[in-house]
C-alpha cells in the first residue's frame, strides 16, 4: 500500500505513514493473517508461478507467500527498511515501471494489494502495467470497499475512493482486463466498522500490532477466512478482491 496521495501521484510514502501503517509485529495481527491467507489461496487457484507484489511496503505479503511455497517478489518506491531475510526479494526505491525489461518479463502475475485506491486514474496505471509486463496473465487486486465506510482514515492515507462491486468491475473492464472473479471479504468486520463510524464518526489512523496475543489473532483470522468462504461474495465487506485476466 504505497503508491500515491492526491496531487502527488508519483511521490513516496513519508516515513510517518510507514511507521503508522507498519508498526513492529503488525504482520501477526488478524487483518494481515487473514488477508495473506486469502491472497495465497487465490494465487494457487490461478496457478501463479512468479508473482510481483506492487507497492509491497516492507514485504509482509512477500514474506508470507515465500514461506508458503509461492515465488513472490516485491517492488516498493517508498523509503522503507527491507528485512534482511527478504534481501534479493524486494526492489526498493523504484516503481514497477522502472524495473529492467528482463525483470519485468519474468512475472506471470501482478498483485496489487490496497494500491489502486491511491491513484487518481487507476485505469491508466493498469493499462501501462499490461504493456510493460507482457508475460503477466493475471492481476490480483484488493481494495477498500463501500463508500459509506469512508472516513478520516481514507483521507489520512490519501485514498481517492472506496470501491463497490460495480465500480471495481468497471475499472477492470475500462483497463481492458477480464474479470474472472470478484467479491467482498472481511464481511464480519463490515457491521462493526459501520457501528464505529456511527458512534465515533472517525477511526484510528494508527495501526496496532497483535494486541491481545497471537493465539487470539490467529483465531480471529480464521473467522475472517471462513467468512470469505461461507458467506456469499455479494454480502458487504470492508474489502474487495478481484481476479482479472489479461486477454490474449
Amino acid at each position: 500500500m504505497a503508491v500515491s496521495q492526491p496531487n502527488r501521484e508519483t511521490s513516496h510514502y513519508v516515513q510517518q505513514e510507514f511507521a503508522e501503517n507498519y508498526p513492529p509485529g503488525v504482520e501477526h495481527a488478524y487483518w494481515h493473517l487473514a488477508r495473506n491467507a486469502i491472497i495465497a489461496e487465490n494465487l494457487r487457484t490461478i496457478g501463479a508461478r512468479k508473482v510481483l507484489d506492487v507497492g509491497c511496503g516492507r514485504g509482509i505479503v512477500v514474506e508470507y507467500l515465500n514461506t508458503h511455497g509461492i515465488d513472490c517478489f516485491g517492488v516498493e518506491p517508498g523509503d522503507v527498511i527491507v528485512p534482511t531475510n527478504l534481501a534479493g526479494k524486494i526492489y526498493q526505491g523504484v516503481t514497477a515501471q522502472q524495473l529492467d525489461e528482463s525483470v519485468r518479463r519474468a512475472f506471470d502475475t501482478i498483485l496489487l494489494g490496497d494500491v489502486i485506491e491511491h491513484i487518481e486514474h487507476p485505469e491508466s496505471f493498469l493499462i501501462e502495467l499490461q504493456k510493460l509486463y507482457p508475460n503477466v496473465r493475471h492481476f490480483v487486486i484488493m481494495v477498500p470497499a463501500r463508500h459509506e465506510l469512508w472516513s478520516n482514515y481514507d483521507e489520512h492515507y490519501g485514498h481517492y475512493r472506496r470501491y463497490d462491486l460495480a465500480t471495481l468491475r468497471t475499472a477492470m473492464q475500462t483497463s481492458g482486463l477480464q474479470v474472472v472473479s470478484i467479491g467482498y471479504f472481511f464481511k464480519l468486520l463490515y457491521p462493526l466498522m459501520r457501528l464505529i463510524l456511527l458512534i465515533r464518526r472517525q477511526r484510528s489512523t494508527q495501526l496496532r500490532a497483535s494486541v491481545g496475543g497471537r493465539t487470539l489473532h490467529r483465531f480471529l483470522a480464521a473467522l475472517l477466512v471462513a467468512d470469505y468462504h461461507w458467506l456469499p461474495a455479494r454480502i458487504y465487506g470492508t474489502s474487495l478482491i478481484c481476479i482479472a485476466a489479461v486477454p490474449r
